[in-house]
């Protein structure tokens, strides 16, 4: 059975400002669901202090009242990075968004994990994905005490960089509670631009049962590295991506434009419909 792809977008492509206002927006444009990170679509919110809960009833009525879910809740912090007080700092502001993830609701709570560029040269991928392991020993008990899923997004740049190796981390945390969002772009490595229906088949067959939710956007590649563009100029293969996706067990999976242009809402949205 091919899963029921939900279509939606990243809410703060939709700019900051009223969460009502906002989600009004997106709805009226035809997307059927969001992901939501507080610290970039409220206006006024700085850090996760600052998500009390009249702010996350605001955003709780904003959804009944538009009738929008929220796929994601965008949690951005840096859970693999060697720097002791950060990570501690970040693994904190993480859990404390886990009540606020049940109580909107939202199908998961999720983040990256860290850029491997930014961590001391003079350690290895290894000791990172340590760290890893142990923000996540820190996460992970709290989230299934709540019932909340938590899901990390693999990217080739950062610590939790292939599929194998998410993988790894998967086998390791063992916990029914963490699952993956998957940006095709993101795992997107140099070395497999010519290898891209092996890649996400690869990645289907190993971790795809546990996809909450897909990240999808256009990018480019120059001698500087990745750059964001339009769907239709992408030189990611989405039609490679769908055929993996079709096979994956869930009934339901939500397909978020990341990077959107309000203005093109309906030209992405006849791109990304005829993928499915």
């Amino acid at each position: 059975m091919v899963p029921k792809f939900i279509l939606g977008v990243r809410g703060h492509d939709y700019g900051k400002g009223n969460v009502n206002d906002i989600f009004t927006h997106i709805k009226q444009d035809g997307w059927e669901c969001t992901q939501l990170a507080f610290k970039k679509l409220m206006a006024g919110v700085t850090s996760y202090e600052d998500v009390t809960p009249e702010l996350v009833a605001e955003a709780r009525n904003a959804m009944k009242t538009v009738q929008l879910n929220v796929a994601v809740l965008g949690t951005y912090v840096e859970l693999g990075t060697l720097n002791s007080e950060k990570r501690q700092k970040d693994v904190a502001d993480f859990i404390s968004q886990i009540p606020v993830c049940k109580e909107l609701g939202a199908s998961c709570i999720a983040s990256e994990t860290s850029h491997f560029d930014c961590l001391n040269s003079t350690v290895s991928r290894e000791e990172g994905l340590k760290v890893l392991l142990t923000s996540l020993e820190a996460i992970m008990p709290e989230a299934e005490r709540q019932g909340v899923m938590v899901a990390l997004e693999p990217v080739w740049s950062h610590t939790m960089n292939t599929v194998e190796v998410t993988r790894e981390i998967i086998d390791n945390v063992k916990s029914p509670n963490l699952k993956i969002v998957f940006d095709p772009a993101n795992l997107l490595s140099p070395e497999c631009l010519n290898k891209q229906d092996e890649l996400y088949r690869r990645a289907i067959d190993s971790w795809g049962n546990l996809i909450a939710a897909v990240h999808i956007k256009g990018v480019r590649r120059s001698e500087r590295g990745y750059h964001l563009c339009g769907l239709n100029d992408s030189v990611v293969d989405y039609k490679a991506v769908f055929d993996a996706l079709r096979e994956i067990p869930q009934e339901r999976l939500s397909i978020l434009r990341e990077g959107a242009i309000p203005e093109f809402a309906k030209q992405d949205q006849e791109f990304i419909k005829q993928l499915f």
